[in-house]
């Protein structure tokens, strides 16, 4: 029934604002939810015969607005006092590989904090518009987790927070504790990193520098790797320095398209360039690297070793290198390709945005505001394609 209302839009609003009515008119009657590991949690199914914690302590909240996007916050310190047997914290993600890099800064504060839970990771095992099963991966090379499995989820089309995880709490140990880990994405919310604390109950008190994405690199040098750093230090001999280039973006289905020519104005200006997006330029000053030969934790362990060999910096749309080059603290000229009010949610000073309309809660020294028909072009009534020779004209100011 739930994949019959789920593949038509319509059926779910009535199903989500159905629910929504319900638990309002529930929590008015004083009935307390179960356990807090989203919808499919409300209460745990009798199956699996497993409760997460008695429902009348207070180990969580449930923020309901009044619209559909609720929230729930953990405070992982009462659960422990509440049951002491819990041996590990079973953290479910459903998210990209860029939403994912904002969550380490958390995992290494959940693992200093929480020294003797252990910390598991569960993935679903298929592409959609909300998730991506690279991320089991990439959470692979994260020494604070213990372990990594998939599971086979189910996306609600209308309100993403809402996966399916019932296979989840049949795979988790029993004395595990199944916490989503996702973050509010607000205008009014400070940074996603910023959220994430909060919805894990240590809240965070900068609101000007957020604590940035962290890579685990390995101490030796993987062969293919070593291959392709030699060559390209051999063929970068004398340009100016190396341009990486990221111009697609699975989130909002789109790859710049005129690619090909920018490589081309890129390597008359004696760069050599990078790209992980397709382009059919061939040039010994000019290299595509084919993400399904390495892993995304690999490439930007290239780009880290190339980093101290020559000057690199980045042209990426708003997708995962914005967090990326943060991480690998790498100059960005970030192509803002859509308007989206809550952009500052992603945001990292390393990058210098191209916009099309000027943001409050990003610093005006970092934004660049561009204009229709001189600096852009209409993609579609979404999307803007950015001019060669804007991106060329601000790429400079990285330097």
């Amino acid at each position: 029934m739930k994949n019959f209302v789920y593949k038509y839009r319509f059926l779910t609003v009535v199903y989500e604002t159905s629910r929504l009515v319900s638990a309002k008119v529930r929590s008015f009657l004083g009935i307390k939810e179960n356990c807090p590991v989203w919808y499919s949690f409300n209460g745990t199914p009798k199956k699996t015969k497993k409760e997460n914690l008695p429902i009348d302590k207070n180990w969580f909240s449930i923020f309901r607005p009044l619209y559909i996007h609720e929230h729930v916050y953990y405070n992982l310190s009462n659960a422990l006092a509440v049951n002491p047997k819990i041996k590990g914290f079973a953290l479910v993600f459903f998210m990209g590989l860029g939403d994912y890099l904002y969550t380490t800064p958390l995992i290494e504060e959940l693992a200093k904090k929480y020294p003797k839970t252990e910390l598991w990771a569960y993935v679903p095992d298929k592409f959609d518009r909300n998730n991506s099963p690279l991320v089991a991966g990439l959470l692979k090379t994260n020494p604070h987790i213990k372990k990594v499995q998939t599971f086979k989820g189910l996306r609600n089309p209308f309100l993403w927070k809402n996966y399916d995880y019932s296979e989840v709490v049949k795979k988790v140990p029993q004395d595990f504790l199944v916490l989503p880990v996702y973050y509010e994405y607000k205008t009014d919310t400070l940074h996603r990193t910023a959220s994430l604390f909060e919805t894990f109950g240590m809240p965070f008190r900068a609101k000007k520098q957020f604590p940035k994405p962290i890579f685990y690199f390995p101490q030796e040098i993987p062969v293919e790797i070593q291959k392709n750093l030699e060559q390209i230090k051999k063929n970068a001999k004398g340009t100016k320095g190396i341009i990486f280039l990221q111009l697609d973006s699975r989130a909002s289905f789109y790859a710049y398209p005129k690619i090909d020519d920018l490589v081309r104005k890129l390597l008359w200006e004696n760069y050599f360039v990078l790209t992980v997006t397709k382009c059919k330029v061939l040039d010994p000053h000019f290299k595509m690297l084919d993400i399904k030969k390495f892993s995304f934790n690999e490439n930007c362990f290239l780009l880290s070793l190339l980093k101290e060999k020559f000057p690199l910096y980045i042209i990426a749309l708003n997708s995962v290198f914005w967090a990326a080059s943060a991480g690998l603290d790498i100059p960005n000229l970030g192509l803002q390709h859509w308007q989206d009010p809550k952009v500052h949610n992603l945001y990292y000073p390393n990058t210098l945005m191209l916009t099309e309309i000027k943001y409050s809660k990003v610093p005006s020294n970092k934004q660049i505001v561009v204009r229709e028909g001189i600096d852009f072009t209409r993609h579609n009534k979404k999307i803007i394609d950015f001019k060669i020779k804007t991106i060329l004209k601000y790429l400079p100011r990285l330097m």
